[in-house]
């Protein structure tokens, strides 16, 4: 069986494959429903803001505020590009804001707009004000993603809370440090720009908010996949400090990229596009190209994490962690039980047998897990599905942790667990997957991620209905006061504990029960440490699922010690 050759190909397309496809679908079928808007003119719908007014529409779905693609900074093309975002033009009269501004352009085929710098308002309909507000942050490997389809009008309607959901920019556009762009200010010159566009938007929200009934003072920065490695990021850096005072961090996963590699990607960008000038020409040459023609000369295995500039990112989270100099706000974090299912099926697996598992959703080609896999072959995928799962959460979260409860009292850790009803094809294939979690968050369980929706049934309905509704509750407390817990009785969500046999993480799960609505939700004392994960590795019987695991830990760099000094 050569493990090597077919995960060498699954590894050496995944940096490509991710971004087409991690968090776009997310959106895509966040889009549970679509915005219904009134058009009709009603005073509480036009407010104004530091740089004109604007007027929303009612979401008919929800009865709620909407404000839709608001500019929150000049265009950043031209001699914007690779720039810090500006102040936008103030404007006379009324603008409409009653529909979603173009997707920053993404992707290698250059899909949206360079002029992508909007976000967008929900707020339930009423005259209250000084509600909490709760800014989201998209993920998709910080190469992909939108605000438009994270409809959040329902969540910040049962949350009673202002929510924002922002775009910045994103791949070469928004991570991109190249030394002829360089002009002396080293918030500039980081190349960090898509996570400066992230600290403007905040910024946006502490001069306005008030005017759509928020509050100023008690912003919570929410975000999952990278959007959850961008909040890190926020807190890692001393120019982001004051600017949200709580932090809800899912699934993050992503790694920062050190200097040099940043530096080796973005002359990649300039080698692939031929440009042989240097210094301000070559600066002119790469402003004056069309985004299309950037995008699509990508460099292979290029990533678009937050880049450790040595100012902005003054370091790797693990070491500015392990020292304790960080902004440090009350946060929620956590992942999820099968994180790295997608990843698995992309890889392709033995014999590429483990890609074939997306047939369980096909309506042409359907076959089921018996069909595809033998019995050992199951044993092996489930044992990889597993170990990678916690492997994930053990450096993403459980470190992170940690670290943080060693210099502040308030961290909330969550393990999310359920992937469908147990027993299923579909919860045997993907279970508790990434980005699955956001469902149950900030929705109604209606839909799943990866699995087409084979894991929402009649049968569990009650079930899945019952998990969203504790988990959104959690969320809700958690946005008024800091505190998960609160009046509504649910089983008391505990901090994290450093303690050998302490408390350590929520388990949010309901039962498979049909009709059940019953809830394992329950404190535990799961820890997951990479030292004791790889020992289990080292142990492992099945060789196909050991060999796999540690190519698969090599690459994503999960091994000891978190904080290294040397460059990637």
């Amino acid at each position: 069986m050569n493990t090597k050759r077919s995960f060498g190909q699954g590894r050496r397309n995944f940096y490509r494959l991710i971004p087409a496809i991690v968090l776009v679908a997310v959106v895509f079928i966040l889009i549970t429903s679509s915005l219904a808007l009134s058009n009709e003119n009603q005073p509480n719908l036009i407010r104004k803001t530091i740089y004109g007014q604007v007027e929303g529409a009612i979401d008919q779905a929800t009865n709620g505020l909407v404000w839709l693609g608001i500019r929150y900074a000049k265009s950043p093309t031209g001699d914007l590009r690779w720039r810090p975002p500006q102040e936008p033009e103030k404007w006379e009269g009324v603008k409409e804001a009653k529909s979603h501004a173009p997707i920053g352009i993404q992707g290698t085929g250059g899909t949206g707009e360079e002029d992508c710098l909007f976000l967008d308002i929900y707020r339930p309909n009423s005259e209250e004000t000084g509600l909490p507000v709760y800014v989201w942050i998209h993920g998709g490997a910080n190469e992909t993603g939108k605000a438009a389809g994270n409809n959040l009008s329902f969540f910040a309607k049962e949350a009673n809370v202002v929510a924002v959901c922002i775009q910045y920019r994103l791949g070469p556009l928004g991570f991109f440090k190249h030394d002829a762009l360089n002009t002396g200010d080293p918030v500039a010159d980081s190349g960090n720009y898509g996570l400066l566009d992230q600290m403007f938007a905040l910024s946006w929200v502490k001069k306005n908010i008030s005017f759509f009934g928020g509050d100023p003072k008690n912003v919570t920065a929410a975000g999952e996949s990278a959007g959850a490695h961008d909040i890190l990021s926020l807190m890692m850096s001393k120019y982001a400090k004051g600017l949200f005072h709580k932090a809800i961090y899912q699934s993050g996963g992503m790694e920062v990229i050190r200097l040099p590699r940043a530096k080796k990607q973005s002359d990649g960008y300039v080698k692939n596009l031929k440009l042989t000038s240097t210094g301000e020409a070559l600066a002119r040459e790469l402003r004056a190209l069309d985004a299309k023609v950037i995008l699509a000369a990508k460099p292979k295995n290029t990533r678009f994490g937050v880049i450790v500039d040595g100012h902005v990112i003054p370091d790797s989270y693990y070491c500015l962690l392990e020292k304790g100099d960080y902004n440090k706000v009350p946060i929620i974090m956590g992942g999820n039980r099968n994180e790295y299912t997608l990843w698995l099926l992309l890889g392709g697996g033995p014999k590429r047998k483990w890609g074939k598992l997306w047939r369980i959703t096909s309506k042409s080609r359907k076959k089921t897990v018996a069909e595809i896999l033998t019995p050992e072959e199951q044993k092996t995928y489930a044992l990889t599905s597993s170990i990678t799962g916690r492997l994930w959460q053990a450096k993403q979260v459980h470190a992170v942790a940690r670290s943080m409860r060693r210099f502040q009292e308030d961290v909330y850790v969550y393990d999310f667990q359920w992937g469908g009803t147990k027993g299923t094809d579909v919860e045997f294939v993907f279970g508790a997957a990434h980005a699955n979690e956001i469902a149950y968050f900030n929705f109604k369980a209606n839909f799943d991620i990866w699995a087409k929706g084979k894991s929402i049934t009649e049968e569990n309905k009650a079930a899945r209905l019952a998990l969203a509704k504790a988990m959104r509750t959690y969320y809700a407390q958690f946005l008024h006061t800091g505190n998960p817990n609160g009046k509504v009785k649910l089983p008391v969500w505990e901090k994290w504990s450093n303690e050998k046999n302490g408390v350590k993480t929520l388990n949010l799960d309901a039962s498979s029960e049909p009709g059940s609505a019953d809830l394992n939700v329950f404190m535990t004392k799961r820890e997951y440490v990479l030292k004791d994960l790889n020992k289990e590795i080292d142990e492992m019987t099945d060789k196909t699922a050991q060999e796999i695991t540690r190519r698969i830990v090599s690459g994503r760099n999960w091994i000891d010690p978190l904080c290294r000094k040397a460059s990637d």
